[in-house]
């Protein structure tokens, strides 16, 4: 037996933006992992800074996007 899914609720597309930013901090996240692992301090700490650029990307984005998204459907009124 197959659900029925509800045909109002749509699907809300990623931006790119947003999509860099959570593979930034994957990626960083591993960078860390690995130089702890390996006990390399530089690797860990540009992993940690990669981290950073990646939260700080998705978070700035998507404030703005969620802006403007607001500012669209204001001016469709």
């Amino acid at each position: 037996m197959v659900a029925n899914r509800n045909p109002k609720h749509k699907k809300r597309k990623m931006p790119g933006p947003l999509r860099v930013g959570i593979a930034l901090m994957i990626l960083g996240a591993v960078l860390v992992g690995f130089g702890s692992l390996f006990n390399r301090e530089s690797i860990s700490i540009y992993g940690f800074v990669v981290v950073v650029g990646g939260f700080f990307l998705y978070f700035v984005s998507y404030y703005y996007l969620d802006r403007i998204q607001k500012r669209q459907t204001r001016n469709q009124r």
